[in-house]
């Protein structure tokens, strides 16, 4: 951190404390100081800080993680700290490295693109806090996808199972209506979306068929549809992002069945398309689970054909679901005997069953019976779902 003092983030990312950015802090303070970054200019340290200090686009958007990341310290079950600190570490060091590039206007521009994905990022973290602020920032860093996310957050915001013919829903339904109308109008209507629109109009496993956007207040699950489908289907992000999107994984807190958003639903390369969630950085730390998802994926088999996309998300829903502590959809995945998987060590295994028991007592309120028996049940899905080519 000597070649890069982004001074009142540092402090906030490595004390614990949550400290807004110099311009929220000082309301009466000078046009020059409201245009700074997070840290002072008058001490900067190599090219990277210069550069930020001396282009007003880069110090505004140094102000911005500095805000966006204060609103993320706590995890979205809305107790315990969230696990974006490593997360902001890491783009951290990330932007340090943009001194590499020696010409000013390259360096400028590596800031640029490094600031825009974190604070994409951090929009999609903050949305259901602090939702204005959020979507200002998503609308400028990737206006194809900021309807979307505005309208999970207007849905999100309501209670889970809200009945969106109610008269006092009027007003928030005809927002999310006007928000994702064009979406499934292109779904359903351009010949090049027709795979998409097929899947989402005419579903014939589990009846949940969007024919209209009126039918996505159907239910949860006709939202949660609407949205799988849509994810391989808009346009690129801005800033030349190479980036998936992500949806909030506060939201899914809320409205659990949001969650089937992020699953498989092609079986075809158009599953490694569909929204991801910040689950990872936006619940408490399992650092044992980690390790454990991290050994699997480093042991995986090669896999031949496109169908191995839907492979990879089944293995991903299943850590998804043992991080929100969604019981109902992993306990058809438990085997009768744990799955033995290459590369994992039963001290693996031991480790990160002991960590989400412990996790679900405290975040979740189970007892340690029932904690013990879900963390079980979990690993027995996430081992089971592992490894699969098919």
């Amino acid at each position: 951190m000597r070649n890069l003092r982004f001074a009142v983030l540092f402090v906030s990312c490595l004390t614990g404390l949550s400290t807004p950015s110099l311009a929220a802090a000082s309301p009466n303070a000078s046009t020059q100081v409201a245009e700074a970054p997070s840290f002072d200019c008058a001490k900067t340290n190599g090219a990277v800080e210069q550069a930020i200090c001396a282009t007003p686009d880069l110090a505004a958007a140094d102000r911005t993680m500095a805000a966006l990341y204060a609103s993320v310290r706590v995890s979205a079950f809305g107790t315990g700290p969230s696990n974006e600190l490593a997360a902001q570490r890491k783009a951290l060091e990330t932007i340090r490295g943009c001194q590499g590039d020696s010409k000013p206007e390259r360096l400028a521009e590596c800031l640029r693109q490094n600031y825009a994905g974190r604070n994409g990022d951090l929009a999609v973290a903050a949305v259901m806090r602090t939702p204005g602020a959020a979507l200002a920032v998503m609308r400028q860093i990737d206006p194809g996808y900021a309807p979307v996310l505005e309208a999970v957050q207007i849905w999100a915001a309501e209670p889970d199972g809200a009945d969106w013919s109610a008269p006092s829903r009027a007003e928030k339904r005809a927002r999310i209506t006007a928000l994702i109308t064009p979406h499934v109008d292109r779904l359903l209507k351009k010949d090049d979306m027709s795979f998409g629109g097929e899947i989402l109009s005419s579903s014939s496993v589990d009846h949940i068929e969007v024919k209209r956007a009126a039918d996505v207040f159907l239910s949860e699950r006709h939202f949660a549809r609407f949205l799988n489908v849509l994810g391989p289907y808009l346009d690129e992000p801005a800033y030349g992002l190479n980036v998936r999107r992500v949806l909030p994984c506060a939201a899914m807190v809320r409205h659990p069945a949001l969650a089937e958003a992020t699953d498989a639903v092609f079986g075809s390369t158009l599953d490694n398309f569909t929204f991801d969630h910040d689950c990872a950085e936006t619940l408490p730390p399992l650092p044992a689970l980690e390790t454990l998802v991290q050994a699997l994926y480093k042991k995986w088999p090669d896999c031949e054909g496109t169908i191995r996309f839907a492979a990879y998300r089944s293995f991903s829903a299943a850590v998804r679901d043992a991080r929100l502590g969604r019981i109902e959809r992993s306990s058809a995945a438990r085997a009768e005997t744990l799955p033995r998987r290459n590369g994992i060590t039963p001290a693996n295994v031991s480790a990160a069953r002991s960590e989400l028991a412990s996790y679900y007592g405290t975040y979740l309120g189970k007892s340690p019976a029932r904690a013990a028996a879900m963390a079980s049940t979990m690993i027995s899905g996430i081992l089971s779902s592992a490894h699969q080519c098919e």
